[in-house]
C-alpha cells in the first residue's frame, strides 16, 4: 500500500503519506453538484448504487463512477 502513497518530508525525515485530494471548484463534478445542490436543498434524489462488483458481466463491474464520468465527459449531466 506504500506504493501508492506520496513521499513527503515530515520532521526532517521522508514518510509515506496519502495526498491530499482537494476538490477543484472549476472541475465539471463541482459544477454538477453547484448546479443541482438548490434542488437538492428541498427534494431528495438519492440513487443506491448497489454493491461493488468485482465478478461479473463487464457492463455491471467495468461501470465507471459518477465522478468519473463527469470528468471524462466535461459539464455534461449524469
Amino acid at each position: 500500500i506504500t506504493m501508492m502513497m506520496n513521499m513527503e518530508k515530515r520532521h526532517g525525515e521522508m514518510k509515506p503519506v496519502i495526498q491530499k485530494a482537494l476538490v477543484d471548484l472549476n472541475g465539471a463534478p463541482f459544477k454538477n453538484f453547484a448546479a443541482k445542490r438548490a434542488a437538492w436543498a428541498i427534494h431528495t434524489s438519492y440513487v443506491y448504487p448497489g454493491p461493488i462488483q468485482y465478478f461479473g458481466p463487464t457492463e455491471v463491474c467495468d461501470q465507471p463512477t459518477k465522478t468519473l464520468l463527469l470528468e471524462q465527459k466535461g459539464t455534461a449531466s449524469v
